[in-house]
């Protein structure tokens, strides 16, 4: 299997995974190799990374204010009429759509770019708001969404990617 672990979370089969300690650097963990089960191995996968943790002597103290829900973005698609009506009454943003095929609104983006993890890029909007999943595949909105990242994040239209480090859409 490849794991570097003495136990391994029941999700794990034939992914070769890697999740050690790195010794150099206390309370560091490696989580490395982990792609397609991902998503559905994350909860077995944090539970091990906590017990290697606790192994290498970090403190570990629960947070007293700790809320590990994170609010659910609106999407304004999911919404009746007069729900509709509300939010553009409170922004005007919510009146403007950027992506027709999804109905996804410039608030809408606006608030996962400026949400706790904080869209950075063309496809992690894609990703938040469903921006550029529709008929059109980002034909239309595309060029509006790097626009709003770039008025929100303060930078040149140049620096924005369309997803890992080197991947700009404007050379």
């Amino acid at each position: 299997i490849g794991l570097s672990v003495r136990t391994k979370p029941t999700c794990f089969s034939r992914w070769s995974f890697s999740i050690e300690a790195v010794r150099k650097v206390k309370g560091f963990i490696n989580v490395a190799g982990i792609q397609s089960p991902g998503l559905s191995c994350a909860p077995s996968i944090a539970h091990l990374v906590v017990e290697i943790l606790k192994e290498t002597g970090l403190e570990m103290t629960e947070k007293d204010h700790f809320d590990p829900k994170q609010e659910k973005l609106v999407s304004f698609q999911d919404l009746s009429d007069t729900e509709k009506a509300d939010l553009i009454d409170k922004s005007c943003q919510h009146g403007q759509i950027v992506c027709r095929c999804e109905t996804v609104t410039q608030q809408e983006i606006v608030d996962a770019i400026h949400d706790s993890i904080g869209a950075r890029t063309v496809d992690a909007v894609k990703r938040r708001t469903r921006a550029g999943m529709g008929r059109c595949q980002g034909g239309f909105c595309v060029p509006r969404v790097v626009t709003i990242l770039t008025e929100e994040l303060g930078i040149d239209f140049t620096e924005v990617r369309k997803e890992e480090r080197g991947s700009y859409i404007f050379p």
